[in-house]
């Protein structure tokens, strides 16, 4: 009998529907990272031209990560029985759906239901994509991880720039909604050709319910995944204000800091996908995750500004192989019901997402900005704690 937190080593894959998945999910993450910046940079027209305050502003976007819980939580099982061929074009024709909506909407109401579809579709979205690739990945799945995730990077860097751009050059922001909605649903036709029969049910698993995918290793990827991404989307909505309020820069210089930090984070995956199959698994999460607590704590204790802005870049850089390492972990530990697997983890992700930035205002409320960035070093150390406790790989 087999120890229980023992992982797996990663199954071969046919080459050719590899690279059918790592290309159809490198265009899916750059998508959905410009989809999901596109709101916040034209938030200023929005507001006007729905007649709304900052609070309804900012619950009408938040109605699109609460449907992106909601449907993470339900797709996994979805996948495991129909398989990701059925399951992520009804996610992209959702979330088209839902995209398309806002751009038609004459209000707060129309607006935020149109933004609950699109998180509902990028949701299924997500697991969908993520649970192709690692069914797809063989032993390169990290590789195959780390290079498709850094789109999402790309999006999220070069599209506000181009959507400002296009309203000041007279396109209404309506358009960009339809526009993208109409480019989503034509990459969910892309979806349903490429055909891809992955992600069902093991036959020789038992058919049993979530329940039996809630084992320790799972749920100890999750919770790091969970932290994870509270760190690292933390980080990335504070430090503009740390660096202006701490360090004394003006908002260009600070956002200057800022994208260096996502610069390290993508550069790191793009790097990643090139070498990430020469470690393990498990030893390559465990050096990321001291790499990136090493580099936070110094960040905000060294008092050179551009000192502090490296450290961050750092950060970043420690940061970006850690969700595609825990991913593919994660389908290690459960390789008989990937999409079940990915469903979990996708989840623990959400709600990291959702706890730890109001754990940083309550601290920063309280005690300071400084300390309030300090949870996420202790953040980052907890993950070096959780990596410690996944067992060794069995390498083929």
């Amino acid at each position: 009998m087999r120890p229980e937190t023992e992982i797996d080593a990663a199954p071969e894959a046919s080459p050719r529907a590899a690279r059918r998945a790592l290309f159809l999910a490198s265009v899916t993450f750059a998508l959905l990272g410009a989809c999901i910046t596109i709101p916040g940079a034209l938030l200023p027209l929005l507001v006007e031209d729905f007649h709304i305050s900052l609070i309804e502003a900012g619950s009408m976007l938040a109605l699109q990560p609460v449907g992106y819980l909601l449907a993470v939580v339900a797709t996994g099982g979805l996948v495991s029985r129909f398989g990701v061929r059925w399951i992520a074009p009804l996610g992209f024709l959702v979330g088209a759906a839902g995209f398309a909506a806002f751009g038609l909407a004459g209000g707060w109401t129309s607006a935020g239901a149109a933004m609950f579809a699109f998180g509902l579709g990028f949701g299924v979205i997500e697991v969908g994509t993520n649970t192709a690739l690692l069914a797809e990945g063989g032993s390169r799945r990290t590789n195959m991880l780390n290079f498709a995730h850094l789109f999402f990077g790309v999006g999220c860097v070069l599209t506000p720039a181009a959507a400002t751009r296009a309203v000041n050059a007279g396109m209404s922001w309506r358009s960009e909604f339809l526009i993208a909605g109409g480019v989503i649903a034509a990459l969910g036709v892309g979806w349903a050709a490429a055909a891809l029969d992955v992600g069902r049910r093991d036959a020789h698993a038992s058919s049993g319910s979530a329940r039996e995918t809630l084992t320790p290793p799972v749920l100890v990827l999750a919770a790091l995944l969970g932290i994870y991404v509270g760190v690292e989307v933390g980080i990335g909505g504070w430090l503009t204000k740390y660096m202006t309020d701490v360090h004394g820069l003006d908002l260009s210089r600070a956002g200057t800091a800022l994208s260096l930090y996502w610069l390290g984070l993508t550069g790191g995956r793009l790097a990643l996908s090139a070498v990430s199959h020469r470690f393990r698994e498990r030893s390559l999460l465990i050096g990321l995750s001291a790499f990136a607590t090493a580099a936070a704590a110094l960040a905000l204790s060294i008092q050179s500004t551009a000192a502090a802005e490296v450290c961050f870049a750092l950060t970043g850089l420690g940061f970006s192989g850690i969700f595609p390492t825990v991913m593919a972990l994660g389908a290690a530990a459960g390789p008989h019901d990937v999409a079940r697997v990915t469903s979990v983890l996708i989840t623990g992700a959400g709600i990291g997402g959702i706890v730890f930035p109001w754990l940083m205002a309550a601290i920063s409320d309280g005690a300071g900005l400084t300390a309030g960035m300090l949870l996420y070093v202790a953040g980052s150390a907890a993950m070096i704690a959780l990596s410690l406790r996944i067992a060794p790989a069995a390498r083929a």
